[in-house]
């Protein structure tokens, strides 16, 4: 009873961590247009038209601010890396506890033997000590958990290289925990990575592979409503704009409950329609 509350308990950490996200992602996506909304200005009052100090003026408090807002996109971006990784390791966790319940569900409960009906019953009757070779083996832990636990320490090192920049030898990582480790609940989270690593590198054909195979493999996978949506921004800067509307409106029928991610989604659709 205890594990399942802790069980609970990690899920709810885990969708208010998702929240967290995306409300991120919601003011990364604002701050965005706010910064190219300045650069607009800033270049309409660059152009010679003779105008006086109250423009440069103008410009410098606008070149200011542009500043400002890309140093809070930057912030974000990695506010958002630091909530996915926190994200994949309640995940773990939640791994490894349901391993836990399962294993206690299946131990053997022992019975009291013949010899030990006529003692007292004050005097509890004496553990049997281990017998090589003899009784019921000690349960075996799940091959899940087993491979759950081999896969963090690869998994977490690739996170960190993605989150210092080093993209290219993340993917490599990432793709080490999906080969290695196919039956780990990480394994979908490091595919996803494997295409937003490619994501990063401009390998917008390469990106929507990996985004396709956490859709199409991982059907329970929680990153499936992100890989949509990332898959379609892909399209978008691949100049595909029909597919990136299809993957977009995807979003919108298939996670409806997804509320910070179908605005996102519903902005990229008004831009495009």
């Amino acid at each position: 009873m205890i594990l399942g509350k802790l069980t609970a308990g990690a899920l709810l950490s885990s969708l208010f961590l998702t929240l967290i996200g995306c409300a991120s992602a919601v003011d990364m996506q604002d701050l965005q247009a706010r910064v190219d909304a300045n650069s607009m200005q800033i270049k309409k009052l660059s152009r010679p038209a003779g105008g006086g100090s109250q423009d440069n003026g103008q410009l410098a408090d606008i070149e200011n601010r542009l500043d400002q807002q890309k140093a809070r996109i930057a912030t974000l971006r990695g506010r958002l890396d630091v909530i996915d990784h926190r994200l994949d390791q309640l995940m773990e966790r939640i791994d490894q506890q349901d391993s836990k319940i399962k294993s206690l569900g299946t131990a053997p409960v022992a019975s009291a033997s013949p010899s030990t009906q006529g003692l007292s019953p004050t005097v509890p009757p004496p553990a049997p000590s281990p017998v090589p070779g003899a009784g019921t083996p000690p349960p075996v832990p799940s091959s899940s958990s087993g491979a759950a636990l081999s896969a963090v320490p690869l998994y977490r090192q690739a996170m960190n290289d993605y989150q210092q920049g080093h993209y290219d030898l993340s993917k490599k990582e990432f793709a080490q925990v999906v080969s290695q480790f196919p039956n780990s609940h990480l394994a979908s989270s490091a595919e996803f990575w494997v295409g937003q690593s490619d994501f990063n590198m401009k390998n917008y054909d390469q990106a929507i592979i990996g985004f396709k195979t956490v859709i199409q493999k991982y059907p329970d996978s929680p990153k499936r409503a992100v890989a949509y949506f990332k898959m379609a921004r892909a399209y978008e800067y691949l100049g595909k704009k029909k597919l990136a509307i299809h993957n977009y409106r995807r979003v919108l029928e298939l996670f409806p409950l997804d509320r910070q991610l179908d605005e996102l989604a519903k902005r990229r659709l008004s831009r495009l329609e």
